[in-house]
């Protein structure tokens, strides 16, 4: 089969939940050699499309053709081997073994009846040279970053002569230069004439990459064309079914008194003497590379880890350390960056999830007023469009999108005098973004003092005041969003370097002298 030949095909695809059509006559075509991306808001289908095609689901309707022979795949296992293989944002490696054996896991080289190491450990070093990972087969797939172990994930893929890889939000963790490798080991397969889906909620990265997309909206297919024939604002229309005028939200709201103050606070080896004031009615931002220690600096301040020195005040009081409940009971929300493992308990109910942290405001002598409680959990579902039949549906079967809305519902309902938001629209479509970003505006105008932690740049220009960059756990720089301020100028101080206002005009004569030779 040469390169651009359909191979698979699915045509009317149906797939039913108690009280949900997830798929509605779902059809399009995947060809050897091409990315093709697919595009929809989270609710849309895309994850049950996924399922059905690797064999987790079985379709209730329509066909699934593979090089022109109808397929039924009753596990994944049967789709693995058809060449079907899926990377998921939440990735599936056994931290304990080494990496030569994450790679051939369930299919490890055998000789004599036991496992051939000599072969494992040559083919697993191919692979990563292929992947373009300058590590040991034999190094610890637990003391990997999340981007190498993606990798890994992708490379387990190419042990089971894949033919189609399916990426669902790939970069979702990664740093620019893992995102730079990904696409280069994207390029790299494509040359070997194998297909890739490309799931992600970032367009720019969908622009870049695909050859064809997709758009799926409420279960069915709106569109399906060659990239060059999209505009982004074309893509974005059709993903939420309407024009969206402006993706950032943010009102001015009046800042007032301060809220948040952190003083010289530090962890050793970890952040040292941070020190901020978050004031009623204002948005910072926290922005810096993945594992400048954003993230651990915001778990501190809520109580979750500790720390030696410096000290937290709430409205003019100190809070001790390390208690996540004495937090809460002052008035401190923290939407974590890891909802699955932190933030959510995905086997319970959108009603128990949204309002577990106020359940001791919603009883009277230990007896919940169940009134209450579900109209504060109708209440935020509604005003953040969470797609769910029910508030008591499992908050483990929604998608990641409407999981993390009901992450932003529970500390909501306690209406909390700070909120700490880390990566708050990670794997969220741009839709769901433009509510939430409005959300946070609205908050702000009331006078709640919000921090957004991001790696997103734009995210963070286009919702804060102002920015806080760290690096390697120190504070560089605290800026004012204005016109003036440029993107440049935050990512200098983001590596470690001083904020300076001519920066961009310096940086434009710079590449002007470099183009000139």
């Amino acid at each position: 089969m040469s390169r651009g030949d359909t191979f698979i095909e699915l045509q009317g695809i149906v797939k039913l939940f108690p009280g949900v059509r997830a798929l509605d006559g779902v059809s399009f075509d995947i060809r050897e050699g091409e990315v093709h991306s697919l595009c929809g808001e989270n609710g849309a289908g895309k994850s049950t499309l996924i399922k059905v095609m690797t064999g987790v689901h079985a379709r209730d309707g329509g066909d699934y053709k593979i090089d022109g022979k109808t397929v039924n795949f009753g596990s994944t296992t049967e789709a693995i081997a058809a060449g079907v293989s899926c990377v998921y944002q939440e990735l599936s490696i056994a931290p304990q073994l080494d990496v030569a054996k994450n790679l051939f896991i369930g299919n490890l080289p055998m000789k004599g009846g036991v496992v051939d190491h000599k072969t494992l450990y040559a083919k697993a070093t191919e692979i990563l040279q292929e992947l373009e990972m300058p590590i040991s087969a034999k190094t610890i797939a637990g003391d990997l970053s999340v981007g190498q172990q993606q990798m890994i994930e992708i490379g387990r893929a190419l042990t089971r002569n894949a033919r189609l890889i399916i990426m669902d939000e790939p970069t979702s963790s990664l740093s620019e230069s893992e995102t730079e490798t990904l696409f280069n080991v994207i390029k790299k397969l494509v040359d070997k004439n194998i297909a890739i889906i490309y799931i992600s909620h970032k367009l720019d990265e969908v622009m870049f990459l695909s050859d064809r997309i997709t758009v799926i909206r409420d279960g069915q297919n709106i569109i399906s064309k060659n990239k060059d024939e999209f505009t982004q604002e074309e893509l974005i229309a059709n993903m939420i079914g309407r024009p969206l005028e402006n993706l950032y939200v943010k009102e001015p709201a009046e800042i007032t008194t301060p809220m948040l103050e952190v003083k010289n606070l530090t962890r050793k080896g970890v952040f040292q003497d941070i020190s901020f004031t978050v004031r009623k009615g204002e948005v910072v931002g926290f922005f810096g590379l993945v594992g400048a220690g954003r993230s651990e600096i915001m778990r501190a301040v809520f109580g979750v880890d500790h720390y030696e020195s410096g000290e937290v005040l709430v409205d003019g009081n100190r809070l001790h350390g390390g208690n996540p409940a004495a937090a809460i009971k002052a008035g401190i929300g923290f939407c974590t960056e890891d909802r699955k493992k932190e933030g959510l308990a995905l086997p319970l109910s959108i009603l128990l999830n949204a309002t577990v942290v106020k359940l001791d405001q919603l009883a009277t002598a230990g007896v919940i007023n169940r009134k209450k409680q579900r109209d504060d959990a109708d209440h935020y579902v509604t005003a953040m469009r969470t797609k769910t039949p029910s508030i008591r549906q499992a908050v483990g079967n929604l998608s990641g999108g409407n999981q993390q809305k009901v992450v932003l519902a529970k500390w909501l309902t306690m209406t909390p005098k700070v909120l700490i938001v880390d990566a708050p629209t990670r794997g969220i479509d741009v839709g769901s973004k433009s509510e939430i970003y409005g959300i946070l505006s609205d908050l702000a105008k009331q006078g709640m003092a919000i921090i957004v932690v991001s790696s997103e740049i734009e995210e963070i220009m286009g919702v804060c005041d102002s920015v806080i960059t760290i690096f390697e756990g120190k504070k560089t720089a605290q800026l004012a969003i204005n016109p003036a301020l440029t993107r440049e100028q935050v990512l200098a101080c983001a590596l470690g370097g001083e904020y300076n206002p001519d920066f961009h005009e310096e940086l434009e004569e710079k590449r002007e002298v470099e183009s000139n030779g």
